[in-house]
């Protein structure tokens, strides 16, 4: 595609998709900047069925935020519209990947699965925290397996954990649908489980201690989510 074709391409589907996040109010300005800034990245480095694994992340965290908001809202746990810090904390890993394949440090293979992972990471832990705190169980700290508040950070519970493994599951069963590649289904699927697991160590260990807060922990859990996949990957291939 000519390089003017491809700008104009990209920059007309970010538009459609900012004005589709506005209507809906997934993100509040900032963070449809920001989501707007990693949309055109991705058209214009890579392609739409990348771009459409990210949006599919972006409206499942959005409908599983919305369920149980009253609950939510009781317990001081609600989240409306997410902001640029969230979009950064869950998006970046996955940008870092497409800019360092554009750039020639990886393979267009690598950044791809990279990339599945670092998502199916976000996902899992979004499906994780949304779905988990409406459980009725009460949570136990991931270090130590003792009890504590629903919202402690590094707090587990089965229905928080196999809401994770749906929100793996999911991201794993499109990236089969759009990259027709049983291997990345289970890719996504295992990595996405391990940065969710990755997630609750460092909240654990490190943000309950005010070390790193939240985005930092979210971050680290994609880097360890994409990470893993890399290298599951190509040990199975």
């Amino acid at each position: 595609m000519d390089m003017l074709l491809k700008i104009i391409y990209s920059a007309a589907i970010t538009g459609l998709l900012a004005a589709l996040i506005y209507k809906k109010k997934y993100l509040d300005k900032w963070g449809i900047f920001g989501s707007s800034v990693m949309a055109f990245t991705i058209l214009f480095l890579a392609d739409l069925k990348w771009l459409l694994l990210l949006i599919s992340f972006l409206v499942l965290g959005s409908l599983v935020s919305k369920m149980g908001y009253g609950f939510k809202k009781t317990i001081k746990m609600a989240e409306s519209r997410r902001s640029l810090k969230n979009v950064l904390a869950n998006g970046l890993m996955a940008i870092l990947f497409v800019l360092a394949y554009s750039s020639g440090f990886i393979t267009e293979e690598i950044a791809l699965v990279g990339y599945v992972g670092a998502i199916a990471a976000a996902n899992s832990d979004t499906f994780s925290s949304e779905l988990g705190m409406l459980s009725r169980e009460t949570p136990r700290l991931i270090s130590n397996f003792k009890t504590v508040k629903t919202g402690t950070d590094g707090g587990i519970t089965v229905c928080g954990t196999f809401a994770g493994l749906l929100g793996s599951f999911l991201i794993g069963l499109l990236a089969y649908a759009l990259f027709n590649d049983i291997l990345m289904f289970w890719t996504a699927t295992i990595s996405g489980m391990i940065g969710n697991f990755a997630d609750s160590f460092l909240g654990a260990f490190f943000e309950r201690k005010g070390i790193l807060n939240n985005e930092h922990v979210n971050f680290m859990a994609t880097l360890s989510g994409g990470t893993f996949a890399v290298l599951f990957y190509q040990l199975v291939l």
